[in-house]
């Protein structure tokens, strides 16, 4: 059961409760049928309780002693325990709940896997890695060939501006590389990202770094679908690693420029 379930044992015992102050102010025997009503209405509401093993709480029994000398009615002795029982479940319900809200706090409060990657201030907001001027993000697809590309046609104009480079190796992805990928979108200046074959990584990634707000650069062969105008500062339609270079050269510095100068 739930926290909102527990609660509405609490106002049914707590009805019972009322129901027995009620009877008592206006009556002075406690007789046997009123008395069997609470007790069922309570012992109900306890198996249910049990039933469900989220908190095990006493069926009530009377004995014996609790029965009036005639045997017509319950004396208060046996009326008084099953209002201490009454009020001891319900306090103890209170405390589950209680538990239960803990037990939440705490599961909310559990660092994400991810957490442990990036750094939080004080009151627990994120603390975004330091912007690097010089730092170009590269995301391309698995493959030979995208290491090619890479190397012939982005790195030569990439050093051509004094830039460094992150390569984003995508034929993994796990909770590590993920929070790498992460901090590096948030600390470079440029996110570059090869569409060729349209890669689940590198579309991955992408949406990663539209959603962090970095101007992005999308390079795509020629021969395929475009993907779209989504980009920010450029778009490259390629048709081989030499003509790639070409444009990529000519567009490099236009997509360094701050927003307001493009």
């Amino acid at each position: 059961m739930d926290r909102q379930e527990l609660s509405e044992f609490i106002e049914e015992f707590e009805y019972i409760l009322g129901r027995i102050r009620k009877y008592l102010k206006d009556n002075q025997y406690v007789y046997l049928r009123p008395f069997a009503s609470w007790q069922d209405s309570y012992n109900t509401a306890a198996a249910r309780l049990n039933a469900d093993k989220t908190i095990k709480v006493p069926i009530f029994k009377l004995g014996p002693v609790d029965y009036s000398p005639t045997g017509k009615s319950i004396k208060m002795t046996g009326v008084d325990r099953l209002v201490k029982t009454l009020r001891h479940q319900i306090s103890r319900l209170a405390e589950k709940i209680e538990e239960m809200h803990q037990a939440a706090e705490r599961e909310l409060a559990k660092r994400h896997p991810l957490d442990k990657f990036f750094l939080r201030q004080a009151d627990g907001s994120l603390l975004q890695p330091q912007l690097r001027d010089d730092l170009v993000f590269v995301a391309i697809p698995p493959g030979e060939a995208a290491q090619l590309r890479f190397r012939d046609a982005l790195v030569p104009a990439l050093r051509g501006h004094d830039l460094t480079f992150f390569l984003a190796h995508l034929s993994r992805l796990d909770d590590a590389l993920l929070a790498e990928l992460c901090q590096t979108l948030y600390a470079c200046r440029l996110a570059v990202f090869d569409l060729t074959d349209q890669s689940a990584g590198v579309m991955l990634i992408l949406g990663m770094a539209f959603a962090i707000g970095k101007p992005v650069l999308i390079v795509q062969p020629q021969q395929e679908a475009a993907f779209g105008a989504l980009n920010t500062c450029g778009f490259i339609r390629y048709t081989e690693n030499e003509d790639l270079g070409r444009q990529f050269q000519s567009i490099l510095g236009t997509c360094l420029r701050p927003t307001e100068e493009r």
